[in-house]
């Protein structure tokens, strides 16, 4: 009897594993099909004559949609299927949509229109990124010139021509090297880059018009904006950006900008270049829309680097989630590996502007990472996931993507992101550094400077955090002030010396407002967990355990290397979780 128990106890077993995963709630996905076909071809870092990619394996694809696949991404460039004008070769992606479709996938085209043909790139019609530093181009596509959109409607048209309903999801094109929310980065293994490096894009005709026109905007009255950055301009038409971009070996940081008018200066230029790509982006979405439905349409505005990106890359993550917010459209960031300050600055925005979110790590994560990654990705509010070694996790995806709810933890404790710091060349590090070890203590959500101007600091939360203050701007200041007058309190670590961009000190620290408290060096953590333990979300589990509250849900993932012994929230429970795994009460 035992023995047939044990039977049958083992097939039940092997009929779990064999059966299918349906993972088309959360859209699962992955890609990077056709790469090497664009490396081939004309645009190409490797261009040579008649190549062709072999479609993908069908049998494997739908060993894949098996196991949890829902959709694969196939890269189309416009360089690569429209050699000679008004010539289209689709003889490449054809093969791969059949065969995707043939697998029961989602036909997904990431798309990359950023790179012109060849034949366009040098002509009249086409205007090219130009930099700063040595006032050369580059061969992406300037975002500067109303043109370059045209350019896009041209590609998307004969897309949507084409294809029509076959492709169930596309991605509206943005820049960067792998045409996402950044500026041109020298990443030449793909494509033909051209003079290309990390640097200050904008020195083209249209951009430069461009930054004349957004300060004529802002100011009004030029001599309104010589007051403000100590300048002798006679017109708007004659400004420009910054003299020091000139010299590329300029590297911003805050002790280079040693008065209130180099800081504002500073501050204003980078702002609207910031802007300026999240504008175009929202162009590129609008272009999409006008062939397929907003069901279908994705963008990808980069990542942050597993904190926050250089400020010349141009990606500032919360302004492309409030950008989408109208659109209703999905939007996939990049390097998600469960960097906490990073991944908790990009959702606590994408949480407030109500945008759905999907995760992308930009490189390979060994299993632990991923596992961290996941829980990380839940605990922000992700919805949607995509890998691009899905075969290489699918027990991990199978195990804990239902962790993935839309939702983020519920959490009153926010910490500060130090966005005019961050805009000044200041280094974050202390901020993200410290970041991941409150994360022991407390899940909290992080405030950009953006979202506390659009109101995002509200009652949901009691406490602020801030590790770095340094400079901060006067009205997010008297925002966080009346805040704090509604009943909030600031937590600050005692190197914070908080001004403001004119030099200024914060009044509430300077007043010694005992709701603005000063934690002893190394002693911030330690004031949450002793102070602010009553609030929600604030919960040790003992070192490298996070816990996630989530109304009546709550998930720890142990990241250590040794099983843990740990209690659980509103619960007399305790449980082992083992290494690099995620316990959840159901």
């Amino acid at each position: 009897m035992k023995l047939l128990l044990a039977l049958c106890s083992a097939l039940c077993a092997a009929s779990v594993v064999a059966a299918d995963f349906d993972g088309s709630k959360w859209n699962v996905s992955t890609g990077n099909v056709s790469v090497t076909y664009i490396q081939h071809s004309p645009i190409g870092a490797h261009p040579s004559p008649n190549y062709y990619e072999p479609p993908p394996n069908v049998d494997e694809l739908k060993k894949w949609k098996s196991e949890g696949l829902v959709a694969d991404e196939d890269y189309i460039a416009w360089g690569a299927v429209e050699r000679e004008p008004g010539e289209w070769d689709w003889k490449q992606h054809d093969a791969v949509e059949k065969a995707e479709h043939a697998a029961g996938l989602k036909y997904v085209v990431y798309d990359w229109v950023h790179f012109p043909p060849t034949w366009l790139r040098h002509s009249k019609d086409a205007t090219l990124m130009k930099c700063l530093e040595h006032g050369e181009t580059t061969n992406y596509l300037s975002i500067f010139d109303p043109k370059t959109l045209e350019h896009y409607d041209h590609f998307y048209k004969a897309l949507h021509d084409h294809f029509g309903d076959k492709i169930d999801d596309i991605y509206a094109c943005i820049l960067g090297p792998y045409g996402e929310g950044n500026y041109p980065l020298n990443v030449p293994d793909w494509v033909n880059i051209g003079h290309c490096h990390e640097g200050y894009w904008c020195g083209d005709d249209y951009a430069l018009k461009a930054y004349s026109a957004a300060m004529a905007k802002k100011y009004g009255d030029i001599a309104k904006l010589n007051s403000a950055w100590g300048s002798s301009y006679k017109s708007f038409d004659d400004v420009r950006p910054p003299k020091q971009l000139s010299d590329e070996k300029f590297k911003p940081s805050p002790d280079k900008f040693n008065t209130p008018q180099l800081r504002r200066e500073w501050l204003d230029f980078i702002t609207w270049y910031h802007q300026a790509i999240i504008d175009f982006a929202e162009g590129s979405i609008k272009v999409v829309l006008k062939y397929f439905p907003k069901e279908k349409v994705r963008t990808k505005p980069g990542g942050n680097a597993g904190g926050v990106n250089p400020i010349a890359w141009g990606t500032y993550c919360p302004g492309y989630a409030k950008m989408a917010q109208p659109y209703g459209i999905v939007l996939q960031p990049a390097d998600f590996q469960g960097a906490i300050f990073g991944d908790s600055w990009v959702g606590t925005a994408y949480q407030f502007y109500h945008v759905t979110l999907s995760t992308e790590p930009a490189g390979g994560l060994n299993h632990n990472d991923y596992v961290r990654r996941m829980f990380s990705d839940a605990s922000v509010g992700a919805s949607q996931h995509f890998t691009y070694e899905f075969q290489q996790h699918v027990p991990d995806i199978q195990k804990y993507i239902d962790l993935y709810t839309g939702k983020g933890g519920d959490t009153q404790v926010a910490v500060y992101c130090p966005t005019t710091l961050y805009r000044l060349g200041g280094d974050l590090e202390p901020t993200i550094r410290s970041s991941r070890r409150l994360r022991d203590a407390a899940d909290f959500d992080v405030l950009d400077e953006l979202l506390i101007t659009d109101g995002a600091l509200n009652e949901k939360y009691k406490l602020l955090v801030m590790f770095q203050g340094d400079v901060v701007d006067q009205p997010i200041l008297d925002t966080i002030d009346a805040w704090v007058q509604k009943g909030g309190s600031v937590l600050l670590a005692e190197s914070a010396k908080v001004s403001n961009v004119e030099g200024q000190p914060w009044k509430l620290l300077a007043a010694q407002d005992p709701r603005v408290i000063v934690a002893k060096k190394n002693g911030l953590i330690r004031e949450v967990e002793t102070r602010f333990k009553d609030l929600k979300s604030v919960f040790s589990a003992g070192p490298g355990v996070w816990t996630t509250q989530r109304g009546d849900q709550t998930f720890m993932l142990n990241t250590t290397d040794k099983a843990v012994e740990a209690s659980v929230p509103n619960s007399p429970a305790h449980v082992t979780i083992e290494p690099h795994t995620i316990y959840r009460n159901h």
